[in-house]
């Protein structure tokens, strides 16, 4: 079973999701195949980053879904794997714990959020 903390982002009230273990290998969850299913959510074309050069310069791969409350940025670089959600902030995050919990393959591990103020 892998790990996620809920916490704000640094400095921040925005909440966003954080995701613990190695979530590049084999056996790690397919967060996006959990979420696209369980929000039936859909891909969509970022407004301002190309995933592609982004992809090519940095290791990091980010890509916008929506569905019917929002839609959220799943973040995978090298060292992390993070969702953040700009608009309808606490609703999307809700609603993605909620789909992750119901999958029964990870848990939520409490954060202190006064470490990131």
């Amino acid at each position: 079973m892998e790990t996620f903390r809920i916490r704000p982002g640094y400095k921040s009230k925005e909440l966003l999701i954080e995701f613990w273990g190695d979530h590049r290998s084999q056996d790690f969850p397919d967060i996006q195949g959990i979420l696209a299913k369980g929000l039936n959510a859909k891909p969509a074309k970022h407004p301002t980053l190309d995933t592609a050069t982004i992809a090519m310069a940095t290791d990091e791969f980010i890509t916008l879904w929506k569905y019917k409350n929002g839609e959220y940025e799943l973040d995978d670089d090298i060292w992390a794997y993070f969702i953040h959600a700009s608009e309808n902030n606490e609703q999307v995050i809700a609603d993605i714990e909620e789909v992750l919990l119901a999958s029964g393959q990870f848990i939520k591990e409490e954060a202190d959020f006064s470490e990131y103020t």
